[in-house]
């Protein structure tokens, strides 16, 4: 108990340092700085907001026809459209939740209750952002290989190394039955709960190991898909602020901008994703205020697709069991 709390307050900490660092080093602390932010903001054309909000629905619509491949080819009898749906409620969770994978344990709760197959559920879940993530690792990995003079940075480098680690060893822990038979012969016999807990984890590792690889190449080649548009989306926003970073720029800047907005620190990622942006382009030479105004109004967007995502929830989010209700 005692640690977890000290977990919660070293993020609130680490929000809260994260935070102040960006609005001292976007001019916002000031009554000033605010009105030259909202003077940005209203001089953004509509044809950006436009565009990013239409980029926001590739980027949902490809995540979701990911997870939907992977649904379907373990046979779970459930619409693109419900998945879609469902996806939604995931970001609306990660938004209200203090951690960014509430959302998944939503979705995974979601489609378990809609097929009755809980196991394949969470399968198709964990695959769907484990292949998202692994892609985010090696993108990232290459972005300090090829520019190892702007990213030499000692932190960066072991996180992203950490991270590549962390990615293998969960693999191997999938693949290789030693480790989980290791701990049931270790905690199983002693432990009745843990040998419950082993015994659901046994049926979700086999649902994970299910899968053929021709759907898993499918989910790798879609996440590049994905992190391409992610890079075309972050490259849209900085323009609609005047900003003439190099499309190439970005390229490389992006991947390093989602590793950091993805290190699990901060509550629900407030200010690390300000920070993953006033840091990463800074490097390329954008000033703060211009990373801070492009994260905010990724942020904006990202809410727009949230609240959205709150009204499904009250629409499809009790969706039936299939077994008493329809696949659509």
């Amino acid at each position: 108990m005692q640690k977890n709390s000290a977990l919660s307050f070293l993020r609130i900490a680490v929000t809260a340092a994260l935070l102040t660092y960006v609005l001292h080093q976007a001019g916002l602390l000031s009554i000033e700085g605010w009105q030259n932010l909202i003077d940005r903001f209203t001089q953004i054309k509509p044809l950006f907001i436009w565009a990013l909000v239409g980029l926001g629905v590739l980027l949902t619509f490809s995540s979701a026809l990911k997870w939907y491949m992977l649904a379907r080819s373990r046979g779970l009898p459930v619409s693109f459209w419900r998945l879609y749906a469902y996806y939604l409620i995931g970001m609306f969770f990660n938004l209200i939740l203090p951690t960014g994978m509430g959302g998944d344990v939503v979705r995974m709760h979601q489609l378990g209750r809609y097929t009755e197959r809980y196991a394949d559920a969470a399968a198709s879940v964990f695959v769907e952002r484990f292949s998202g993530m692994v892609t985010l690792f090696v993108l990232a990995l290459l972005a300090v290989v090829v520019n190892l003079r702007l990213f030499n940075l000692p932190w960066l480098t072991v996180g992203i190394s950490l991270a590549v680690v962390s990615a293998a060893l969960i693999c191997w822990s999938i693949v290789d039955e030693r480790p989980f038979k290791l701990a049931q012969q270790l905690f199983g016999k002693r432990m009745p709960l843990f040998r419950k807990l082993l015994a659901k984890m046994e049926k979700f590792r086999q649902a994970v190991l299910a899968y053929p690889p021709g759907p898993l190449w499918v989910a790798l080649i879609n996440s590049l898909i994905f992190h391409f548009l992610a890079v075309v989306n972050a490259w849209v926003s900085v323009l609609a602020f005047g900003s003439d970073l190099s499309f190439l720029n970005m390229l490389v800047a992006v991947p390093i901008i989602l590793f950091i907005m993805n290190l699990p620190v901060s509550i629900g990622g407030i200010g690390l994703m300000e920070f993953a942006y006033s840091f990463t382009l800074g490097l390329f030479g954008a000033t703060p205020t211009l990373a801070i105004s492009a994260a905010l109004l990724i942020r904006a967007k990202s809410f727009l697709f949230a609240g959205i995502g709150g009204l499904f929830y009250i629409l499809v989010g009790n969706g039936r069991p299939i077994s008493k209700g329809s696949a659509g």
